[in-house]
């Protein structure tokens, strides 16, 4: 009869314990923790995000972020929605926000054209709800009249555009369709399919290499760009496979899925136009990037969830990685 002396288990523990700090060594040097180097918030979609130092979460996103869309009305009584890749020319209309007055302001490039200001949550007591469909996940919205009709009009090359506010109510949630969705209830507001997309400053640094110069990180649209805590700490491309990331220990943001991308990526933000030529972002970005095998479009960010409402994440705050995937995530989304 075989009998473990205490020399015996002492080794069989002690192993176990190595065997352990190994991978959590290895966990460690190929996800270190990061911080978080930037903020972007979007209150109207589709125009030159804004930075901010702290934002809050929020029931649909960070607070005040995409609750604003523009859109065109159509003959048969739909509504176009005014996207940044349709809108190149919107880029140049800059937000900025009063937030003790609670209102965002757009200005135009134009030193001679007056900016507009609205609330950043309007009253909807007398106001037109309109369906606004955002790929193919509808939601009731509402117009904010015709003064913000007239500014966006000039400044959609004479198409009429309206501004519309997106209540947070049990009417007025657009559904996450597809498989991004962490539960079969998951609402957004005007983004394009998630609450919040997460980039890496260690893959913006390997998408420039490729591209042989800068990529500026406002055609990616993200919300939140993490980099390393350490320098030479995050490798390019590793957030393909995070699962979860937990931000100074209590903020979690849930990671369902790779963001694919489209012709947004060659905007030219101090222009308003598309580039042209060869090399293009888009083009370099797939020569390497087409990882997900749900979609052909190449692969820039993660998209994530949060029910973590009320928390604020700020610039410098430090973030583990708490969960890997052990394989890559599929892009599902009807009708793109």
């Amino acid at each position: 009869m075989f009998v473990l002396t205490l020399s015996d288990i002492f080794v069989v523990i002690a192993g176990l314990c190595a065997v352990g700090l190994l991978r959590w060594r290895s966990w460690k040097r190929d996800h270190p923790d990061v911080i978080v180097e930037q903020l972007f918030l979007y209150p109207i979609k589709g125009l030159r995000p804004l930075t901010a130092q702290s934002l809050e979460l929020a029931d649909l996103g960070f607070k005040y972020d995409r609750r604003l869309i523009l859109v065109s009305p159509a003959a048969d009584g739909s509504h176009e929605c005014h996207l940044a890749a349709t809108y190149p020319s919107h880029a140049l209309l800059r937000q900025s926000i009063d937030w003790a007055a609670k209102t965002l302001t757009i200005t135009p490039p134009s030193p001679g054209d007056s900016p507009l200001t609205v609330p950043l949550s309007p009253s909807t007591a007398g106001l037109a709800a309109v369906k606004v469909e955002l790929h193919s996940s509808p939601t009731l919205a509402y117009d904010l009249g015709d003064d913000a009709a007239t500014f966006f009009t000039r400044h959609s090359d004479g198409k009429e555009t309206r501004l519309m506010f997106l209540e947070e109510d049990a009417n007025a949630n657009r559904k996450v369709l597809g498989s991004i969705a962490l539960g079969a209830d998951e609402n957004i507001a005007f983004q394009d399919c998630a609450s919040y997309m997460i980039a890496s400053s260690s893959s913006l640094a390997a998408f420039s290499h490729a591209l042989g110069r800068d990529m500026p990180i406002e055609p990616l649209r993200p919300n939140i760009v993490v980099g390393p805590a350490k320098p030479g700490g995050l490798a390019p491309w590793v957030e393909d496979w995070w699962k979860e990331l937990r931000v100074q220990g209590k903020t979690t943001f849930c990671i369902t899925s790779n963001c694919v991308r489209c012709i947004s990526l060659n905007i030219d933000y101090d222009t308003g136009k598309r580039l042209e030529g060869t090399g293009l972002p888009l083009q370099t970005l797939a020569k390497d990037r087409r990882v997900d095998s749900g979609s052909y479009s190449p692969v820039f960010g993660r998209y994530a969830f949060s029910a973590d409402v009320g928390h604020v994440v700020s610039v410098g705050d430090k973030a583990a990685v708490t969960a890997l995937y052990k394989q890559r995530t599929t892009f599902s989304w009807p009708g793109m």
